[in-house]
């Protein structure tokens, strides 16, 4: 990622006007965590994900993932200042997205331990408790009093 990171701060320098690029190494949480950014990217296997204010634009080849963003950073420009998306290819990103999901989706992502932790504060039952002692991590976390 570091490379990656490189490479997008060299590019940018190009343009006058601030942009915010959020880079991600995960695709599962992409959404959420650069829904902030202008714009955002996101590795999977083989495919990533290219965002606009945390809504997917497209899926692309890993290794065209910083070619592909350039691209629709240059569109948005062009457009003054507009995001252009294409609704097939927006699509295709959100299918990718789901699949991720659903090959994770009984990962503790980030999201889910904060819906969890909102679920218990409401006094409703979680499916699933966080066992501290079981944790891979136990002893590496924050833990609330």
């Amino acid at each position: 990622m570091d490379t990656v990171v490189a490479q997008i701060e060299k590019r940018l320098e190009a343009y006058t006007d601030p942009i915010e690029v959020a880079v991600l190494g995960c695709a599962v949480n992409g959404i959420g965590e650069a829904s902030h950014a202008d714009f955002g990217i996101a590795g999977a296997k083989d495919m990533g994900v290219i965002y606009s204010k945390g809504q997917p634009l497209r899926k692309v080849p890993t290794e065209e993932l910083v070619d592909v963003l350039f691209q629709e950073i240059d569109k948005y420009y062009a457009a003054g200042k507009t995001v252009v998306v294409d609704a097939a290819e927006a699509a295709e990103g959100a299918a990718l997205l789901a699949e991720i999901e659903a090959a994770n989706a009984h990962d503790l992502t980030p999201e889910r331990l904060a819906a969890m932790e909102a679920e218990a504060a409401r006094g409703e039952s979680v499916s699933e408790r966080l066992d501290e002692d079981a944790s891979p991590t136990s002893g590496r976390r924050f833990t609330r009093a």
